[in-house]
């Protein structure tokens, strides 16, 4: 799996059949595909970059950002997409610095935080070992290294998916076969033309994510469902704000496991954990970058760096001294074709 939802942008950077590509994160969807193909991806501050001509899917979680081979690309990237466009309510009217001004600054005095949270049960041991290696090259280049803790992270997948189902219900409705998206074949009458329209458009995942949304938002579960998850991810959002108080940035594993193999996993449940590390992130706003760090096997491992809100320069500079120390970015894997 390249991962998702993203995967098609991931692959073809991997592949060489593109330098770079944009992707959308709502909940890891840079992030996640970048690790499992060996790239690098940069999510963005929520509003740093404008969402005009995507699909809405999470309104308040969608962000668009690079995909590319190196942070120097994606710093690249960035100075071209980001800053305000009035198409795009969302989007932040701030300016803009120049993206690969502070690429080769040094990392002397930075300081470092390690979520205890993400280095718990579930993490690949491989995978965090491929990740203490890359964090122990920082301490190298004079970077130092603590632990700190987000106390509510078990609580971002849960609220998450109430949030982004919730969302999707709402944006997705208009896709009814009238206006826009997949239209069925000759429909009895109106009601048939949305109900075949819909069952035949969207997949079994979209399906499922829309009818939790539609539930959430009925009467009488508003209050108790999304209500509760928005009050939850402003404790996320402070938990993260608070250990910026006392770190320049965090790092830790972008997924528990390295790519699994196609199929492999049938639970929706065990899907959805895969977004262990980066769901939080997106409830929070603030950015988030994947770079290579090692493989297990001959799968590619991804260490995710975050920092506070608009730090996306002081993210790519970190991001771009590990790259010039390491050659992760540089190394493809072994590929073994399968026997007929």
């Amino acid at each position: 799996m390249p991962g998702g939802s993203s995967g098609g942008s991931a692959a073809a950077v991997a592949a060489g059949l593109a330098p770079a590509a944009m992707g959308t994160d709502t909940g890891g969807s840079i992030r996640q595909p970048a690790a499992f193909c060996g790239i690098t991806g940069l999510k963005p501050t929520y509003g740093r970059v404008s969402r005009w001509g995507i699909i809405a899917y999470a309104s308040s979680l969608d962000q668009a950002g690079p995909m590319a081979r190196t942070a120097e690309d994606c710093a690249l990237l960035m100075n071209a997409i980001a800053g305000h466009d009035p198409r795009d309510s969302t989007c932040v009217a701030r300016g803009v610095p120049d993206y690969r001004e502070e690429l080769n600054a040094p990392l002397a005095g930075l300081k470092i935080g390690l979520p205890r949270e993400y280095f718990g049960d579930g993490l690949d041991p491989e995978v965090e070992r491929a990740v203490r290696e890359a964090v122990a090259v920082y301490e190298s280049l004079g970077a130092t290294v603590r632990e700190v803790s987000l106390p509510h992270t078990h609580y971002a997948i849960p609220a998450y998916y109430v949030i982004a189902p919730a969302e999707a219900s709402s944006n997705l409705s208009r896709y009814d076969g009238v206006r826009f998206g997949h239209r069925c074949e000759s429909p009895s009458d109106l009601i048939d033309l949305y109900k075949r329209s819909r069952a035949e458009g969207f997949g079994e995942e979209v399906k499922r994510r829309i009818l939790i949304g539609t539930h959430t938002l009925s009467e009488g579960f508003f209050d108790a469902y999304y209500k509760k998850a928005q009050q939850v991810r402003r404790l996320i959002r402070q938990d993260f704000l608070d250990a910026f108080e006392e770190v320049d940035v965090l790092m830790g594993p972008a997924s528990p496991t390295p790519a699994f193999d196609l199929g492999a996993q049938k639970d929706p449940v065990s899907m959805y954990l895969q977004d262990i590390y980066t769901i939080a992130v997106n409830l929070a706003g603030i950015p988030g970058i994947s770079v290579p760090a090692g493989f297990v096997g001959q799968r590619p491992v991804g260490l995710q760096i975050l920092g506070t809100h608009f730090a996306e320069q002081r993210l790519l500079n970190v991001a771009h001294q590990f790259q010039q120390a390491t050659d992760w970015h540089l190394r493809r894997p072994q590929l073994v074709e399968e026997s007929a």
